[in-house]
Order: C-alpha cells, then structure tokens, then sequence
C-alpha cells in the first residue's frame, strides 16, 4: 500500500482556523512563520501573498481605481461579513483583481517589512480610511480592520509553519 510521505500530507494540510484579534498578531504570525521555517501549500510564494496583502491595505488609506458593479456591492457585503466576523474562511474562490495581483520577483523581507509597517499604520486610529472598499462598498473603520485582519488570515492560512 503506498503512502504519502509525511512531509507531504503535512504540506496538505492549511491553517483552516487561522484568525487574527487584530494585524499586530499577523505580524506576530509572519516573524515566526520566517524565522521558524514554513511550507507553502497554494501556489504563491509568502513574498507574494504579503505583496498581495500590502496592496489590499494600501487601498484601506488610498482607495483602488477599479470598482465592482454597484448593484453586486451589497450582496457581497451581505455574504461577506458574517463569514469575516466569525473568522470563518471563504468557501467562494476567484482570482485577485488584476490591481492586487502580486508580482513575481519579489524580495521576501521587503514585503515583509513593508506589511508591518501598512499594519502599524492602520492600527494607528489617527490613520484616515477610504470610506469604500471596491467589492463590498462603504466600509466603517471597524468593518475595514475586520477585512484586513480576515483577508491575512485566509491567505497567510496556505503558510504552514514547520514544527
């Protein structure tokens, strides 16, 4: 009988049950997950996923020059924020909108960096948030932390640390 080695069923495995209370903790989480040692299971590096993640908080301060069809707005808040408010993660799958696509060639502590600083920033309550969010319309601070700290934990869950 043939078996997955077990190096490979543990890389099968996500952190399905990753949350964060707010980003310190992902910060927390990303400092370990790189000094410890980690296992990818989706197909983006960890620089990727964390240039993913700097772009969507960029968007919280600056706002996004792309937008969803306004009449789907309140329907993806509707479906959205009570799976974000438990911490569940998302059943629905799609591809990132073309502006928060990661490059390919990134440097690791860059992204890194970059992400703890963005994070500070909007844990900072002095920091202005943009009042809408282009898939899920107007958005309060809360609700925008609430996106970020979710949206962390869903694809930080595809880092899988080695123990």
């Amino acid at each position: 009988m043939l078996r997955k080695p077990e190096h490979e069923s543990k890389i099968a495995t996500r952190r399905m049950d990753l949350r964060y209370p707010d980003l310190g903790a992902a910060c927390t989480d990303i400092a370990r997950l790189r000094e410890g040692g980690y296992e990818l299971v989706g197909t983006w590096s960890l620089a990727q996923i964390l240039d993913h993640l700097n772009l969507s908080m960029q968007m919280t301060i600056d706002g996004a020059d792309f937008t969803f069809p306004s009449l789907m707005r309140p329907v993806m808040k509707w479906m959205f924020m009570p799976t974000m408010r438990k911490g569940k993660p998302s059943k629905l799958r799609g591809k990132a909108p073309e502006q928060l696509q990661p490059a390919m060639d990134l440097d690791e502590d860059a992204c890194a960096k970059r992400f703890y600083s963005l994070a500070e920033t909007l844990m900072d309550p002095s920091t202005p948030f943009v009042s809408h969010y282009p898939m899920l319309g107007r958005l309060t601070r809360e609700q925008w932390l609430l996106l970020q700290q979710w949206h962390a934990a869903h694809h930080l869950s595809f880092v899988v640390p080695n123990d």
